[in-house]
């Protein structure tokens, strides 16, 4: 299969002010963790703690480097949907899918939704109680872009082209899941360019992905949009600072080097130059779209350019 290289908008200009509408825990509170200022995912807790997807083990400790359970983790990826996850669900559901959840563990709710989205696909018990493997989230995140894009990009990877040195180590049934989360930036491996399958993840860690996931979810006022749904091509809305863009690649006419440029009201140009994302496709017809969120601190946004290779390949008005 050839390899066709994206640009995806994965680390441009993101901000923390994204969800400030959605906040239920206070910045307060998050910056009252004693224990992250030097920890290298401070960011991140801070991020989400402010929005309430996470948590600490106490009022002032949050324990980064602490094993996280697949019961916390559940309930991290369930929060940091919001109103984009749509299955309905309660607790009192739940031993109709897992023998081992009862129906007062304080997961039980998220995890009976995530199910019948098919982002928690195990059958029979779920074993909240264990630490959760890194090769397991790197599944689960893989299972819930599926579910946010309705895209499965299992059929544009060769899994046997991993970037990771201890790749052997992967459990077959996760193979694409780590080879798919690694080339669309939701994780990044440890030291010596090794993934660490069968490691914990940690508190830390999970805080990391989390935060790159969240940056991954649609437009957060659905009432604003620029059109009556999300559009299968092209789609923005510009909103009190922030710009919501959606894009939909044509993998066979994917170029090396890609930018978005903004013109703003005022004139300025903002041009945006975004990481590469590498799949290997082996549809000609296949697609690859995502949703990305750029501050703009500007009085507005006029029109949005995407070029890929120097070549313009969309242009629409917001």
């Amino acid at each position: 299969m050839n390899r066709i290289f994206l640009r995806s908008l994965l680390s441009c200009l993101l901000t923390v002010s994204l969800f400030a509408g959605h906040a239920p825990q206070s910045a307060s509170a998050a910056a009252a963790f004693h224990d992250i200022n030097d920890h290298w995912a401070k960011g991140q807790i801070r991020s989400l703690a402010q929005q309430g997807i996470v948590t600490g083990i106490n009022s002032d400790t949050y324990a980064p480097d602490r094993p996280l359970t697949r019961s916390e983790f559940v309930v991290m990826l369930a929060r940091v949907f919001k109103s984009d996850l749509k299955t309905k669900g309660s607790a009192y559901e739940v031993k109709k899918y897992y023998r081992d959840v009862d129906v007062s563990d304080f997961y039980a709710d998220e995890l009976v939704r995530l199910n019948r989205a098919g982002i928690i696909d195990d059958r029979g018990s779920f074993y909240g109680d264990r630490y959760i493997t890194r090769q397991e989230m790197a599944h689960y995140l893989v299972n819930a872009y599926n579910y946010l894009y309705g895209q499965n990009l299992s059929t544009f990877v060769n899994a046997n082209q991993s970037s990771f040195t201890d790749s052997s180590k992967i459990s077959p049934r996760y193979r694409d899941d780590v080879v798919i989360a690694d080339k669309i930036h939701l994780i990044t491996g440890r030291d010596g360019g090794k993934f660490a399958p069968r490691d914990t993840l940690t508190r830390g860690e999970a805080a990391s992905v989390i935060y790159r996931f969240s940056q991954l979810i649609p437009y957060e006022d659905k009432g604003v949009r620029s059109g009556p749904s999300l559009a299968n091509i092209n789609d923005a809305y510009y909103k009190n600072g922030k710009l919501y863009i959606t894009f939909t690649y044509s993998l066979s006419g994917a170029g090396y080097n890609g930018q978005i440029i903004v013109i703003t009201r005022s004139g300025k140009q903002v041009k945006i130059d975004v990481e590469p994302v590498k799949l290997d496709g082996s549809s000609s017809t296949g697609h690859f779209k995502q949703t990305r969120t750029i501050t703009i601190e500007e009085s507005g946004v006029q029109t949005i350019f995407v070029r890929m290779n120097g070549k313009e390949t969309a242009r629409f008005n917001v």
